[in-house]
């Protein structure tokens, strides 16, 4: 996972607390990676620099998201309900109790939208598929539905949410879309609500109730981290955690590794081995000399592997050439023998001694041999000698000629192979390397062209040389036989020497990272520590102010919310005080306490201002309370009603009494089931406040015994309040349906104060026109104009005429503008 830390708040914590920390660079660097992310961190695990992060940013408001209320839930053949039912709501804040007796179906009003928006019900959750058989109600002549009304603040149109049974379809089997007014359908996801639903959840049951504090530890730790936003604490120091352990395991292997590779050097019987070993015996083993000895393809010893390398790049002449020296040395030996009959002096004496006579006779041409006296030298004897001249320098010529030639064959046959080779007399046959007939081959060669006789040579030096071939070749043939067994019997434990090689540079690195990573987890865990409280603290707080009003008439008080533990351990510690002697919350409470403990930290969690919904939906939360925990109960949920729209289910007549008795504002809806799973919806004039302040007024108003200067003011006070709680959900009511912001709406009600100008808010959408009441109060009802003065009035003790006749004025004033 990758984040941007100038968007989260933890990770800006966290770099917070690192400019003042006295940690190594190293481990400094490493938590910031892991901020980062886990490519970060492994890239810095692996000597990159780490990504600095950005200043921090300059702070700046966070909008809240919009808030989302309930309308409407239909229902159609799920759960308890048969034919379709509708629990209408007012989207805003406001305190809504739904009251029926056990089976009456008012809690599948929950159910269903809880499943509608969540795609789950947690009242199920962990239980046996009993629980989920039923679902399908028995009585529905139709397929299952369940429609829930959204109202979306500012907008003018909701949106709806849809989830729809084909006939026969199982639970999971279902269709669910989000439809927003005038848009294509779209899918649930669309609303953005996966992590906020885990985060923020709005709905909470009797059985989760039950279940924040009686389940698994981990499980209420884990939930308040999450609502803190401390899962990126959880996620980090996993990431780090995880990093270490990997180390650990890397500093270990080469430890692990090094017994194999040294019984695999124990065994080989190669000079290198020996080296390694050499190698590998101190404190710290020699990398640089080990490398050195994995890639060498010699070992230190060359008595035997050189000979071997030497034979096996051993390559002989071309014949071809030799073929040609032999030519050559053949030609020149027949040319001598052509010109065996003269020698090569006497043919230059001759040639010499007719050369002087010719010059002689050119002198004294006619005159008769000066030494012979014989025959007279004329031209004749002139002719005959001159051609025996050229005879005898021709033939002279040629057999010098074909000496040399013998000459220059016979020395470049003894220089064109080489003289044996040293390798021949090596003794390789413990490496399958017999050379002997080699060895005898070359030296008949050399034996050959050694004794100088041109004859024999060229008469069987091609011989010769072809048998030194055809004994050599077998030798290079076992000579690389030889150098490959060397090598495959090597080159594993090359391959081998130079992994671990590897290994042991990579383990002294996590080594190194090893101490880095352990600083860095043992500070994020301090700082952790310090960061979690900081942030549990206000929802602590308001847990605690939460407990102090529920706890009515308790003998204990609720002391720190921390959370401890880590691992399997984790979980909320919540300390208490029972009559002044410290204890464990759910060691000394009551059941009923536990649900009211459970409540305070519920409520904090659901109506922190990033989540989307504002609403809530709570599920019979009264029925392990005392009577005075009920009335307790009943002044939180009013006050968290003013900025939420709170939705209490509940069978029990003690909630609605409370609220009764303690002049709350609630609105009561109440459901009652007939036969065939008929479930209908009502309201309830109790329930009601403006009712409530009209039946009031009329008990007021009838009280004889009361005097007239008292009554008055009551009843006119009481009918005051009748018309302004009307005008109020009215107003509240147009005001979200126009998509108005409510923060706007509540400033405008502020505004106006006094009941002139909230009557001319409600009816002319501007409280400083209430001097222009007259008209449109009179289209209202006819009676209301005098029942407006009349409440002014008499509120400050100045009115005349039958109380009661006002009173049922004002029901019906009331009941009119109700339905405006």
């Amino acid at each position: 996972m990758t984040v941007d830390p100038q968007d989260d708040t933890v990770d800006r914590l966290i770099f917070d607390h690192l400019d003042h920390a006295d940690l190594a660079e190293a481990a400094k660097d490493l938590v910031i990676a892991a901020v980062f992310g886990d490519e970060e961190l492994s890239s810095v695990l692996g000597g990159a620099d780490v990504r600095r992060p950005a200043p921090a940013p300059s702070e700046r408001e966070t909008a809240e998201p919009i808030g989302t209320y309930l309308e409407s839930i239909e229902v159609t053949g799920f759960r308890g309900i048969g034919p379709t039912a509708t629990l209408n709501l007012v989207p805003g804040p406001g305190l809504t109790i739904v009251t029926g007796r056990n089976g009456s179906g008012k809690s599948s009003f929950a159910e269903a939208a809880e499943l509608a928006l969540t795609g789950e019900n947690k009242r199920w959750s962990g239980r046996t598929s009993v629980w989920k058989d039923g679902w399908r109600n028995l009585h529905a002549t139709e397929s299952p539905r369940i429609h829930v009304r959204l109202g979306v603040e500012g907008q003018r149109n909701g949106a709806a949410v849809r989830c729809d049974w084909a006939p026969g379809a199982g639970l999971d089997e279902r269709t669910v879309f989000l439809q927003v007014a005038g848009e294509k359908r779209q899918s649930v996801a669309d609303l953005g609500w996966a992590q906020p639903l885990e985060l923020y959840r709005p709905f909470l049951s009797y059985a989760e109730l039950g279940g924040l504090l009686s389940g698994r530890p981990s499980e209420m730790h884990d939930s308040l981290h999450r609502i803190l936003g401390l899962g990126r604490l959880v996620e980090i120091e996993t990431s780090l955690k995880s990093a270490r352990r990997a180390m650990d395991d890397r500093r270990k292997l080469a430890a692990a590794r090094l017994p194999e590779l040294r019984d695999a050097l124990a065994r080989h019987t190669d000079p290198r081995a020996r080296a390694a070993e050499e190698a590998l015996a101190g404190r710290v083993a020699d990398l640089d000399q080990l490398g050195t000895l994995a890639t060498t393809d010699e070992p230190a010893d060359a008595t035997t592997s050189v000979p071997l390398r030497q034979l096996d790049v051993l390559d002989l002449p071309d014949r071809d050439d030799l073929v040609r020296l032999v030519e050559r040395l053949r030609g020149a030996l027949r040319e001598i023998d052509e010109l065996a009959g003269t020698s090569v002096d006497e043919a230059w004496a001759l040639a010499k001694l007719l050369g002087d006579a010719l010059r002689h006779r050119a002198g004294h041409p006619g005159q008769p041999c000066p030494v012979c006296g014989g025959r007279t030298l004329d031209d004749e004897w002139a002719a005959e000698a001159q051609a025996r001249l050229r005879g005898l320098t021709e033939r002279a010529e040629r057999l010098d000629e074909a000496h040399e030639t013998e000459s220059d064959a016979r020395r470049a046959l003894g220089g064109w192979l080489a003289p044996l080779p040293p390798a021949l007399g090596v003794d390789l046959g413990a490496d399958g390397v017999e050379s002997a007939d080699a060895r005898l081959a070359w030296q008949h060669w050399d034996d050959l062209i050694g004794a100088g006789d041109a004859r024999k040579i060229a008469e069987t030096a091609l011989d010769t040389f072809d048998a030194l071939v055809a004994a050599l070749l077998p030798v290079k043939a076992a000579a690389r036989r030889a150098l490959d067994r060397r090598h495959a019997a090597w080159q594993p434990l090359a391959d081998q020497l130079r992994a671990w090689i590897d290994t042991e540079r990579s383990s002294r690195q996590a080594a190194r990272m090893l101490t880095a990573l352990k600083a860095a987890v043992t500070w994020l865990q301090r700082v952790g520590g310090q960061i979690r409280n900081d942030k549990l603290a206000p929802v602590a707080a308001e847990a605690t102010e939460i407990w102090n009003t529920l706890r009515q008439e308790s003998n204990v008080d609720l002391g720190s919310i921390q959370l401890a533990g880590t691992g399997n351990s984790r979980r909320v510690d919540l300390s208490v005080n029972v009559d002044g002697v410290p204890g464990a919350a759910l060691g000394v409470m009551s059941q009923g306490e536990l649900h009211s403990l459970a409540l305070a930290l519920f409520l904090p969690r659901a109506t922190m201002p990033e989540s989307p919904f504002r609403f809530l939906v709570i599920d019979d939360p009264v029925q392990s309370m005392d009577p005075a925990k009920v009335y307790g109960l009943a002044r939180v949920l009013d006050q968290v009603a003013r900025h939420r729209q709170v939705i209490v289910f509940t069978h029990d007549d003690r909630l609605p009494a409370a609220v009764r008795h303690l002049q709350l504002q609630a609105r009561v809806r109440i459901v009652s089931r007939l036969a065939q799973s008929q479930v209908t919806v009502a309201g309830d004039a109790h329930g009601d406040p403006a009712r409530r302040y009209l039946d009031d007024a009329m008990v007021v108003a009838r009280d004889e015994e009361m005097t007239d200067a008292v009554r008055r003011p009551v009843v006119c006070n009481l009918v005051r309040d009748a018309l302004e709680y009307t005008c109020h959900e009215l107003i509240r009511t147009r005001d979200f349906k126009a998509g108005r912001p409510i923060a706007e709406t509540e400033q405008a009600l502020n505004d106006a104060q006094g009941l002139s100008p909230t009557l001319a808010l409600a009816l002319l959408s501007d409280h400083r026109r209430f001097k222009e009441l007259r008209d449109p109060l009179e289209k209202l009802h006819p009676a209301a104009p005098r029942v407006v003065g009349f409440a002014n009035r008499g509120a400050h003790g100045d009115s005349y005429g039958d109380l009661a006749a006002l009173v049922a004025d004002a029901r019906a004033v009331v009941g009119r503008l109700s339905r405006s």
